[in-house]
């Protein structure tokens, strides 16, 4: 148990005006110590109002990494309750974004 996979990863980006956009790992420069380990990781799951709401988080002219995970003990934990003919009757996806405490966030300033 434990376990979490990665399953889309995007550069988003604020401009000075605050205007977002989003970018791959690998078009960004100052990252490509991490394009063999992290490039291709897109998978179009992130979309463009998570890139918004992440934007407004870190704040203009900014950098940040936004990152979809699952976690596997999620599927390890129904297939337990199945062993015992227990079956799961809800998976609720969380949709919002939150803001995290100061220095759990690696933030890129560009300024």
């Amino acid at each position: 148990m434990g376990h979490v996979r990665v399953v889309d990863a995007l550069v988003v980006r604020s401009d000075a005006a605050g205007r977002a956009c989003s970018m791959e790992i690998d078009d960004v420069p100052d990252l490509a110590d991490g394009r063999d380990r992290f490039g291709g990781l897109t998978s179009g799951l992130i979309t463009g109002t998570d890139v918004d709401d992440v934007a407004a988080l870190v704040g203009r002219g900014t950098d940040a990494l936004a990152v979809l995970v699952q976690l596997q003990w999620v599927n390890d934990l129904a297939d337990l309750v199945a062993t015992t003919n227990g079956s799961v009757v809800a998976l609720t996806p969380v949709h919002a974004v939150h803001a995290v405490p100061p220095g759990t966030l690696a933030v890129l300033d560009r300024g």
